[in-house]
């Protein structure tokens, strides 16, 4: 399983209109595609303004037929000529991961996930993907909220993440407080990654996104 996500960050003028497109870009794809697509503006986080569109596929086979019914789907490319009134120039960039733990369920009720991102040091890929599993399912023992944890198939090379998925932001905060003041969690991070993750500063970062649509 993949995910895909799509990301730009507005310009900020006419922000209400810019998120009524944003939310109609997404709707169209799902028309046309069948694919869910979750509209998310990052919030409490860098890059204020920044919106992602995402979805999960099965297999890179559709994705691409995904991709191609876009291509000609003339509703669809009216709304992307739309980009230009409401999205920085040279912020659009797509990137595809590969869902190594954990799976979405539909049947879940999501306004919020939290993403912290890191990269495996150069000849630590088999650690590195092996501790972000244990990482994960040692966060779901301890908030009881599912983890997935995923590597970058594109972009930067040995990328991972751990998503965290949340009814509402009480959720979210109650996570944050267990996670942080859990001693065995603690001890995981300081005794394993060391070494396996990137250290350099910035290599790791956390993020919030907020669903808008989807």
């Amino acid at each position: 399983m993949y995910l895909f996500s799509r990301r730009a960050q507005l310009s900020g003028a006419r922000l209400r209109d810019a998120m009524g497109w944003a939310v109609a870009a997404g709707e169209r794809v799902t028309q046309t595609t069948g694919l869910p697509i979750g509209v998310w503006s990052q919030v409490y986080s860098p890059g204020v303004g920044t919106l992602v569109w995402a979805t999960f596929v099965p297999d890179l086979a559709t994705l691409e037929g995904a991709t191609d019914k876009l291509a000609v789907d003339d509703a669809y490319n009216e709304l992307g000529d739309r980009a230009v009134e409401f999205v920085l120039p040279g912020t659009v960039d797509d990137s595809l991961s590969v869902v190594v733990h954990g799976e979405p369920d539909p049947n879940r009720q999501i306004e919020y996930v939290a993403s912290v991102r890191s990269t495996i040091a150069a000849g630590k890929i088999a650690k590195g993907m092996a501790l972000g599993v244990e990482i994960a399912q040692k966060a779901e023992q301890i908030t009881g909220v599912p983890t997935a944890f995923v590597g970058d198939a594109t972009g930067n090379y040995g990328g991972v993440a751990w998503l965290t998925a949340f009814a509402n932001v009480g959720a979210l905060e109650a996570a944050e407080m267990a996670l942080n003041t859990d001693e065995s969690f603690i001890d995981l991070i300081d005794k394993k990654a060391g070494g396996v993750y990137s250290d350099v500063p910035g290599a790791s970062t956390q993020l919030i996104y907020r669903r808008i649509s989807g």
